[in-house]
C-alpha cells in the first residue's frame, strides 16, 4: 500500500487516540483484559541485529477499570545458524485511570527530548497528564539507540513469501480472543511529530498478527485474531483516519486498505492539549511481564530503513498488549 515499500524516515513523536464504545466489560472472560494502542520502532546505531519496540495501550479490565500501559523492548534478530531470535523487556509501567467513562477518546503519546529522553502523556478532553520521562539512552544496553522513532517500511522477503517489516503499527490486543458482540476499540488520528509539525497517517491498511512484523525476525501480534473485524472509512464510517475494531465472526483480512487520503493534512504544530490535573491517575507502579498472545494491527505504510528482529508478540514478554496496525 506504500508507495515506495524501500522508503524510510524517523519522527520525533508518535500519538494516537483510543477508546471503548458499546463495551460491556462484565462479560469479557474472567481476567482477560482488552487494549488499543501504538507500536513503534526505532533502531540501533552500532549493531544492525538490534531494534527496539516501544508499546503505548489504553487497557480495559473484566472488572471495567482502564490503564494505560507503555513499555520498550530490546529485540535481536537471529543470525542463523548463530543466534535465534530473542527479546528483552527494558521497562514497563502502568497506571490505572479513574473518573474517565470508557467511551471517552484518551489521546497516548510518546516524544523523544533533546536528551535522549521518551516523554510519555495522555489527554481528554484537551486535558493532558504527563506520566513519566524514561531517560531511554541512559537505560543499561540501550546507549546506542538512535532516539527517534521509525516509520513506513521494508520488504523483508519478496514475493511470494511477502514478508515485510512495519515500523509503525497501531491496532487492538488481548490477553485471549474475545469472541462475542459486546466489546469494540475505537482507534482514529494516529499522527506523527516530524520537522514540519503533527502529521496525520494519510495510509493505512489492516495486519493480522501472524504478519506484524517489526524486524526481520519478531512480530508484535504472532497470531491471527479470528472474527475481529472493523468499521473504516467508507465502511461505513466518514471519519478517513479511523478504525473500529470488534467481533462478528468474520476476520478482517490483512491488506484491506482502510484509507488513502492525499498527504495534505499537516496539522502544523497543533497542541494535544493544555496541562491539567484534574485526571486522576493512580497507583504508578512497575508491570511485569505477561505473555500475550492474538493480535490485529493497522499499518502505517510510510517509512522503513532496516529491518530488525521483530518476535511474535505471543513470545514477547509485555504488559497488557494486543496485536496493531
Amino acid at each position: 500500500m506504500a508507495d515506495n515499500l524501500t522508503a524510510h524516515g524517523t519522527v520525533r513523536a508518535t500519538a494516537v487516540t483510543v477508546s471503548f464504545p458499546s463495551t460491556e466489560p462484565e462479560l469479557l472472560p474472567s481476567g482477560c483484559w482488552l487494549g488499543g494502542g501504538m507500536f513503534v520502532q526505532s533502531q540501533d546505531h552500532v549493531f544492525n541485529f538490534v531494534d527496539y519496540g516501544f508499546y503505548m495501550m489504553l487497557v480495559l479490565d473484566a472488572s471495567g477499570r482502564m490503564f494505560v500501559d507503555l513499555g520498550l523492548h530490546q529485540t535481536e534478530e537471529a543470525t542463523v545458524p548463530i543466534q535465534t531470535a530473542m527479546s528483552s523487556l527494558v521497562y514497563a509501567y502502568t497506571w490505572q485511570i479513574t473518573g474517565v467513562d470508557r467511551s471517552t477518546p484518551v489521546t497516548l503519546l510518546q516524544s523523544w527530548d533533546s536528551n535522549g529522553s521518551v516523554d510519555y502523556s495522555i489527554s481528554v478532553s484537551g486535558q493532558v497528564e504527563n506520566l513519566i520521562s524514561v531517560n531511554v539512552v541512559g537505560t543499561l544496553n540501550c546507549q546506542n539507540i538512535i532516539p527517534e522513532f521509525y516509520h513506513g517500511n521494508v520488504i523483508i522477503d519478496p514475493f511470494p513469501l511477502s514478508r515485510i517489516a512495519n515500523y509503525f503499527q497501531f491496532g487492538v490486543i488481548s490477553s485471549q480472543a474475545i469472541a462475542d458482540n459486546y466489546w469494540q476499540v475505537d482507534l482514529k488520528e494516529p499522527k506523527m511529530l516530524s520537522q514540519t509539525g503533527w502529521t496525520l497517517v494519510d495510509r493505512a491498511w489492516s495486519l493480522e498478527g501472524d504478519h506484524s512484523y517489526l524486524d526481520y525476525s519478531l512480530m508484535w501480534g504472532g497470531a491471527e485474531y479470528p472474527g475481529a473485524d472493523a468499521q473504516y472509512y467508507q465502511h461505513p464510517l466518514q471519519n478517513p483516519y479511523e478504525i473500529i475494531f470488534s467481533w462478528d465472526d468474520h476476520t478482517l483480512a490483512s491488506g484491506t486498505v482502510l484509507w488513502d487520503v492525499p498527504s495534505t493534512n499537516n496539522t502544523a504544530a497543533t497542541p494535544i492539549g493544555s496541562e491539567s490535573q484534574s485526571l486522576t491517575v493512580l497507583a504508578q507502579h512497575f508491570l511485569p511481564p505477561i505473555t500475550t498472545v492474538l493480535g490485529l494491527a493497522v499499518l502505517l505504510p510510510f517509512l522503513s530503513t532496516k529491518r530488525r528482529r521483530t518476535k511474535n508478540l505471543a513470545q514477547i514478554d509485555r504488559s497488557a498488549l494486543r496485536s496493531q496496525t
